[in-house]
């Protein structure tokens, strides 16, 4: 039993080393694209953000693009909070932010879904970006993200990272640059993944081709499953550098992360088989290293050290091409939290009951 564990352990160690060679030989920086002007429209689907709203719209006014070439569309889907009374201020204060209160559903189910394409109808722009209320967005964004878009592709993913000042988000920030660079690595060898709702560029002309949001089945992912139609008819691109780089929020609790991580995993089985692999012998490794403390601690935490070193080494690869440092103490830490969330994780996920966002139930 020792050996098998041992040959399981090893793939999922082959696996990490493999991602840090690919990073180092096959990173793509696909940044050939559109270096002109042209028109853009950006995309908000805001929901109870009355605490984020203001931050994230502040950023899109500062980016550094001329100001009559683009245009920011809120979407107000039915908040309960002040989000419809903030995105209306700033559209008076400002021209081209336009406010509107979704309250028609065109699509049934997913609320956002259903905000997002009213907005793309109403949208001027011949490229469509699409990020969230609770985002805060760098001043070269809409720059930098036009320069992966080349003539043969329709979608292009930026690079979102969680910014936070406790324990609880540092956690959730070094696992979004784990999954992220993973995403990264995969998507380089020309194998479409998936994309970021929070951070995604779209050619207007290939979202109206597959019949936009409207058009498509019902996904708590809905990001994804556009993607997934997107993908089958055109090239898409994932980017990784400051200047695609946009801050999300932390979840505030346990209790909230695990209900998106619940979301999160629906759609993850949609992914294509190499990233379920992925994701899956990296999320059964601590559970193999629990069985092999009990047979042989020795060869366990011979094991466990090799993954701590190997992830910490191709996580400061992947911060390193966004400037910045990873704490070795807190990616020690991280190891220990993942190895009990990702259990936990799973274990909400096969507990009965709805998927939850923004107190609605799916």
């Amino acid at each position: 039993m020792i050996l098998a564990l041992l040959i399981i352990a090893g793939l999922v160690l082959l696996i990490d080393l493999g991602l840090i060679v690919l990073w180092q030989i096959n990173y793509k920086n696909a940044s050939d694209g559109i270096t002109d002007t042209p028109f853009v429209s950006i995309l908000i689907a805001a929901r109870n953000e009355q605490e984020s709203l203001a931050d994230c719209l502040e950023s899109v006014l500062t980016i550094d693009y001329p100001e009559d070439k683009f245009e920011i569309l809120i979407g107000n889907d039915r908040s309960e909070d002040q989000t419809g009374e903030i995105a209306d201020a700033f559209s008076i204060r400002y021209p081209q932010v336009k406010s509107y209160n979704i309250y028609k559903h065109t699509i049934e189910g997913n609320g956002k879904a259903n905000v997002l394409a009213q907005l793309a109808r109403k949208a001027k722009g011949e490229y469509l970006f699409i990020t969230d209320a609770d985002i805060r967005v760098p001043r070269p964004w809409i720059k930098s993200m036009l320069l992966g878009m080349k003539k043969d592709v329709a979608l292009v993913t930026g690079t979102s990272v969680v910014v936070g000042s406790n324990i609880l988000a540092y956690m959730q920030q070094i696992d979004w640059l784990f999954a992220t660079g993973m995403l990264k690595v995969v998507s380089d060898l020309d194998i479409p993944v998936t994309t970021m709702g929070n951070n995604m560029l779209l050619r207007k002309s290939a979202y109206e081709e597959v019949g936009g949001y409207e058009a498509l089945p019902f996904s708590v992912t809905e990001d994804l499953e556009l993607f997934n139609h997107i993908k089958e008819h055109h090239g898409t691109v994932n980017l990784f550098n400051p200047g695609v780089l946009n801050e999300s929020k932390p979840e505030k609790s346990l209790y909230e992360l695990l209900k998106q991580r619940k979301r999160w995993m629906r759609g993850a089985f949609e992914l294509p088989a190499i990233m379920v692999t992925l994701l899956a012998m990296q999320a059964s490794f601590f559970a193999i290293i629990l069985l092999l403390l009990l047979i042989n601690p020795i060869y366990a935490l011979g094991v466990l050290g090799l993954k701590f070193s190997l992830r910490y080494i191709f996580v400061s690869m992947v911060v390193n091409k966004l400037n910045d440092k990873v704490n070795i103490f807190g990616s020690l830490i991280f190891e220990f939290y993942t190895a009990i969330f990702s259990l936990v994780s799973l274990i909400y996920y096969f507990i009965p009951g709805p998927i939850e966002w923004k107190g609605r139930k799916y």
